[in-house]
Order: structure tokens, then C-alpha cells, then sequence
């Protein structure tokens, strides 16, 4: 892969710059978007647009909750689950996960 080189920057005395309409409209930027600066280990530097993730929504992304999605994915995908067709089925369903041991349902077929 090749290096595209979209133009130049120019830093003044306060450390600002603007980027270019074109080089915004290339990197997909609007007004909020952010620049997250990476740096690799051979000191190339990136500025990659990214994202914030609003403080109340962190917790999504931690380690812990990220492994617990992947399980419940994989439990889903191998058809570990369970599906309930009415809101009182729902509620029947998760009363018995709190009525039996360990947390699993029991089953009554």
C-alpha cells in the first residue's frame, strides 16, 4: 500500500492549524469530528478522525463487558438461548433464573 499525500499543514505560534475543505471531505471530517494522533514504532506519526464516545457510555467498552458480549454472541450462534414469544413468558423465564441454583433455568418440557 502506497502513501497518498493529501497536502500540507502549516503550525502557527499557538500550535493551530486548518485543515483543508478537500483534506476534510478525504479523511470523511465535519466540524466535530476529533483527530486521535498516533504514533508507530518506526515514529510515523497519524492522525486518525475518530469518534468520542460519550463518558456515560465508557463502560460499554471495557475488557470485562466487550468478553461478555463475545460469550453471549457465541452462546446465541450455538443456539444456547432461549426464546420466549409473549412478556409473560419473559417474566416466567427470568423469575426462574433467580429461583434456581447457580443462576441457570431450570427445564421443564
Amino acid at each position: 500500500m502506497g502513501i497518498k499525500t493529501l497536502g500540507f499543514l502549516t503550525v502557527d505560534e499557538k500550535g493551530r492549524t486548518t485543515i483543508p475543505k478537500t483534506m476534510r471531505q478525504e479523511l470523511g471530517m465535519r466540524a466535530s469530528t476529533q483527530l486521535r494522533v498516533d504514533r508507530s514504532s518506526e515514529g510515523v506519526f497519524e492522525l486518525v478522525p475518530t469518534e468520542p464516545i460519550p463518558h456515560d457510555q465508557l463502560w460499554f467498552h471495557t475488557p470485562e463487558v466487550q468478553a461478555g458480549l463475545a460469550k453471549a454472541r457465541d452462546d446465541f450462534r450455538s443456539g444456547r438461548s432461549t426464546r420466549t414469544s409473549t412478556p409473560e413468558d419473559a417474566q416466567r423465564f427470568l423469575d426462574s433464573l433467580k429461583e434456581s441454583p447457580r443462576g441457570r433455568p431450570s427445564r421443564k418440557e
